[in-house]
């Protein structure tokens, strides 16, 4: 279920740092081996549809990031990899608008 708490603290979390603090969050709830499995396991699913509809038409991108971040959640160093793509993302699009 969408928790809109668990989003507004994600989204007002400095940038660089959401997917980490993101995962230290989950890891210290307590929550039990199949529900962390079934988080990886859905991501990783995700994740290869979103590559598939990169391929052809489909909403790909939002599709892979969904993916991507349900295993972040999941993993230090997806979380840590995700937070210096976002930063580059970031660069990337302000030198985009200049």
């Amino acid at each position: 279920m969408f928790n809109v708490q668990g989003w507004d603290r994600f989204a007002h979390t400095t940038p660089g740092r959401r997917f980490q603090e993101r995962y230290k969050r989950k890891a210290s709830s307590g929550r039990g081996r199949l529900a962390r499995c079934a988080a990886v396991v859905g991501g990783i699913v995700l994740t290869l549809v979103g590559i598939f509809f990169l391929a052809v038409p489909g909403p790909g991108i939002p599709i892979l990031a969904v993916g991507l971040a349900l295993i972040a959640q999941e993993s230090a160093v997806m979380a840590r990899l995700l937070d210096r793509t976002e930063i580059r993302l970031r660069r990337w699009w302000k030198k985009l608008r200049r």
